[in-house]
């Protein structure tokens, strides 16, 4: 790039820059401008309104008026929220640029790419093309040469002849290259060796292409992101969420999203990434949130993790195996078709000796019939029985009219009679309503009692674990399965209230769910679509969690899209070395379906230190100039040693799934680091503490990817033999 090329960069970004302050500027004035219309319409609405309200033209004014006051908050709203996006992209307005030709027309065209789009006021020309726009997809899908993008169903054939990638950081700029694919590469790796802090940033300007299509996606179809750990997942089913909110501003805002975890740990982890990408924070809970909001209240639940401690504390193995009867595929659907076959009671209704409602009848008819669920067969009963009286009655109506003025010639004229008639066959109508009604009142634990030990009879089992769950459900005192299970019944039965608000859900780490509570989340969110994000390696027990992808279509069904991940881009080349040769041997060589990206630093070291402890401090201050670093230790008693041995350090101690990350330093147990990322991670006697665990290389390939640049083991013994063959990707050595 020639000198006077790179001096029309620099003025072009002043330009935009002078633009953007410009605008800033007239946002900033308008701003107490309206908040004073607030007030004002505010204390109009309460001087005109303190009388009360006489008439239908007062419930008229009133309307009114609270109408002027939402449109005169929701502009002050909008004008806030303009304002933190002009001040982020003042901070640096754009990050790329795209020269093209159009192939049909000839016109030549340019477009700079940045986090939001930017328009001249007067003339309306486009600046700035925001990154979810159609047409800045071409700048993440294509190198030089022939491309396209789509508007609506019209494909826009061109040909790229330029592309830059800038660096411009707090207003300065300071470099453009123009890129081909290993200079790509080479901005690529700058980017993946900055530090890392507590939140999780924003990756517009190094978007992959195939990362890209994951985003981009179509966003009325749930969607399943899956790949290696460090793949970009979690970051790129965030910057969906925001494409989400762009390509359906009618119809889905914020409020109307929903992100799912298994701890707040990862909702402060995420909490900034939509907001950064210009848009209101979408609400973030975690599953016992759910959980928790459906059932009676002071019932007591086992949480989640307390449940895989259990599982691994090497005394459950009875309730380890009533755990996969509860989670199994072949329990939920016995479930879900008992309840849509449910055997309703059916009242026998008789007028003067003579059947109106036959219990037989309506039970035939019912049964002809195949239903979605629970609520829709209770329906139909209802139907069928309300059809058969009335039908009863228009049969008679003449007849029983006449009858009526026989009875009471002296007290009845015609039109009385038809008068009682239409009151006998409403009273017949609340009556039959009201003995079916008595006759099904159900109680859900009485119902999850009966059909698990229905199932249970059906395996050849006998009724103690039903019983013992009958004695859990009357003492109000439930283990986390039992829970779920319980949360089943009541969505199967119509009991719960659904969240018909939320139009899209993101699930991280949903590899962790089983079926039964996917099966729950999609009938407690009925009108949301899901991106669901999940690496089956990462899933260290093969009992509450989904072991392959294809397990997920017996939930979102067969037009649910998979896509693909292929490659790593968090770890070193050097930690993702060890990371695949860990999971090898689970099947075929991962490197024939996945790769990483090169970024060679210094290999995994493998300490052995008899005394553990004494490594730490030496090895903590080596890692000083890092922005965050993690002990990961294997359990809360392990966590709160290391925590009492480093206590003059400022190290937070997170061993609870409520805590939020604050300090440079945590220790925290394996269990609670998924989905996290540390620039340098300690990984604390988890070897030894695992290598009993039929899950053993999981776990440890679990804890190295927690890590960006620097990895290290601290043991008192030698690398066992379960480990013998990730020799070659480790540094070992020996601290006395």
């Amino acid at each position: 790039m020639g000198k006077s090329d790179f001096q029309k960069e620099v003025d072009y970004f002043s330009r935009v820059e002078d633009m953007i302050r410009n605008r800033l500027e007239k946002l900033h004035g308008n701003k107490g401008l309206l908040r004073e219309r607030v007030l004002q319409e505010r204390k109009e609405m309460w001087e005109d309104n303190r009388h009360l309200i006489r008439d239908f033209d007062d419930v008229v004014f009133l309307n009114t008026q609270e109408t002027i006051v939402s449109l005169a908050e929701e502009q002050l709203e909008q004008n806030a929220l303009e304002i933190q996006r002009m001040t982020k992209m003042e901070k640096s307005p754009y990050f790329g640029r795209v020269d093209f030709t159009d192939s049909e027309t000839g016109e030549k065209d340019t477009i700079y790419i940045g986090i939001y789009s930017l328009v001249k006021e007067d003339s309306q020309e486009i600046v700035v093309v925001d990154w979810r726009a159609p047409i800045a997809s071409m700048f993440y899908q294509f190198d030089l040469g022939p491309a396209w993008y789509q508007v609506h169903d019209y494909r826009n054939e061109v040909e790229i002849t330029g592309k830059r990638q800038y660096r411009i950081e707090e207003g300065h700029f300071l470099s453009v290259y123009d890129t081909n694919s290993s200079m790509y590469d080479a901005i690529l790796g700058e980017v993946l060796s900055k530090h890392a802090d507590h939140r999780l940033k924003v990756i517009i300007g190094s978007i992959q292409k195939e990362q890209n299509l994951a985003i981009r996606s179509d966003t009325k179809r749930s969607c399943l992101i899956y790949g290696l750990a460090g793949s970009g997942k979690t970051s790129i089913g965030l910057h969906r969420l925001a494409y989400v909110l762009y390509c359906n501003r009618d119809t889905i805002k914020s409020e109307n999203i929903l992100i799912l975890s298994n701890n707040n740990i990862f909702g402060s982890y995420i909490s900034t990434i939509l907001p950064d990408l210009g848009e209101k924070p979408a609400e973030t809970r975690v599953f016992a949130d759910l959980l928790e909001a459906s059932m009676e209240r002071g019932m007591e639940i086992e949480d989640y993790y307390s449940q895989l401690k259990a599982m691994e504390s090497g005394f459950s193995y009875e309730r380890i195996k009533w755990i996969q009867v509860k989670y199994s595929a072949e329990l939920l659907q016995y479930c879900i078709d008992y309840f849509a076959d449910f055997p309703f009671q059916i009242p026998e209704i008789c007028y003067r000796e003579e059947i109106v409602v036959s219990p037989d009848l309506i039970r035939s008819k019912l049964n002809a019939g195949r239903y979605p669920d629970f609520q829709s067969r209770y329906e139909r009963l209802k139907c069928l029985v309300r059809k058969a009286i009335e039908d009863f009655f228009v049969l008679r109506k003449e007849e029983l009219c006449r009858e009526f003025l026989e009875e009471q010639e002296d007290i009845f004229s015609e039109k009385e009679a038809r008068i009682f008639y239409r009151k006998t066959v409403q009273d017949y109508l609340r009556q039959a309503e009201d003995e079916t009604a008595r006759l099904n009142r159900l109680e859900p634990g009485k119902q999850l009692t009966e059909v698990f030990t229905k199932y249970l009879r059906r395996l050849g089992e006998g009724d103690e674990e039903a019983v013992r769950l009958s004695g859990s459900l009357e003492r109000g005192r439930l283990l986390y399965e039992d829970a779920l299970l319980y949360l089943l019944i009541k969505v199967l039965m119509g009991e719960t209230e659904s969240f018909s608000n939320i139009r899209h859900t993101v699930i991280d780490e949903s590899q962790d769910y089983n079926l039964l509570q996917l099966y729950v989340i999609k009938r407690l969110l009925p009108r949301s679509s899901f991106t669901l994000l999940g690496d089956i390696f990462q899933t260290v027990n093969s009992v509450t969690t989904i072991q392959k992808y294809a397990d997920y279509e017996k939930i979102f069904g067969p037009e649910l899209l998979q896509i693909q991940l292929r490659k790593c881009y968090r770890s070193s080349s050097d930690i993702n070395a060890l990371a695949f040769r860990l999971i090898e041997k689970e099947g075929q060589p991962v490197t024939e379906e996945y790769s990483y990206f090169e970024r060679r630093l210094k290999k995994p070291q493998y300490v052995i230190c008899r005394d553990m402890f004494s490594c730490l401090v030496p090895m903590l201050e080596r890692l000083e100039n890092y922005h965050s670093v993690a002990v990961i230790v294997n359990s809360d008693e392990e966590a709160l040693a290391v925590k009492a041995y480093l206590q003059k350090k400022e190290a937070q101690l997170i061993i609870s799934p409520e805590d939020e990350m604050k300090e440079r330093l945590v220790i925290i147990p394996l269990f609670l680091a998924k989905g996290l990322e540390f620039d340098a991670v300690i990984l604390f006697g988890c070897i030894s503490a695992n290598e009993q665990n039929p899950h053993f290389r999981r776990k440890v390939y679990l804890g190295c990817t927690r890590a960006l640049h620097e990895l290290y083991f601290v043991e008192r013994d030698a690398l066992p033999e379960g480990l013998q063959d990730c020799g070659p990707c480790l540094e070992i050595s020996q601290s006395l």
